[in-house]
């Protein structure tokens, strides 16, 4: 259920920006929006709260996941989370390239663990919420998705 969060913050994000932005806004405009609350939303404070969970609830989320708990790789998935967190709200301020590149290892980082996710899936049965639930389809598979298109939309038709 923590994916729907990510989607509240994006969706209240971009639908306030629109709101407050000069009318009318334009297409550049829009999608500007979108992909600053996207990466805000899904590696920025999904990438905190993320790096919080594999610390400070570091059992809870491994059993949520299906992972046995006490692994050591479970610190450098929060490292790696904590980075993305801390690059997806710099976006807020930083230029397009730095978003690009946000977005980019954002996407690589999480269709790779997608992929893991569906391996577990497949090989060992791991139904696991946090394994093959909701978080999986919205954060690991459309999240990316959505961000990469949009940085293309933005690469090919705009500023």
């Amino acid at each position: 259920m923590i994916a729907l969060l990510y989607l509240a913050v994006f969706i209240g994000g971009a639908w306030l920006s629109m709101s407050l932005a000069a009318s009318p806004l334009s297409f550049d405009a829009g999608v500007n929006i979108l992909v600053k609350w996207l990466l805000l939303a899904f590696p920025g404070v999904g990438g905190l709260l993320a790096a919080y969970a594999h610390t400070a609830r570091a059992e809870k989320t491994a059993a949520y996941i299906g992972w046995q708990a006490g692994s050591p790789f479970q610190f450098e998935v929060a490292m790696a989370n904590l980075a993305l967190g801390v690059a997806g709200v710099m976006c807020l301020w930083m230029g397009h390239g730095f978003q690009a590149a946000t977005g980019v290892v954002f996407s690589i980082f999480v269709l790779g663990a997608a992929r893991g996710h569906l391996d577990q899936r497949k090989k060992s049965g791991d139904k696991s919420p946090g394994n093959s639930g909701i978080f999986l389809w919205v954060n690991d598979i459309a999240a990316p998705a959505a961000i990469l298109v949009l940085l293309a939309i933005r690469g090919i038709f705009g500023s």
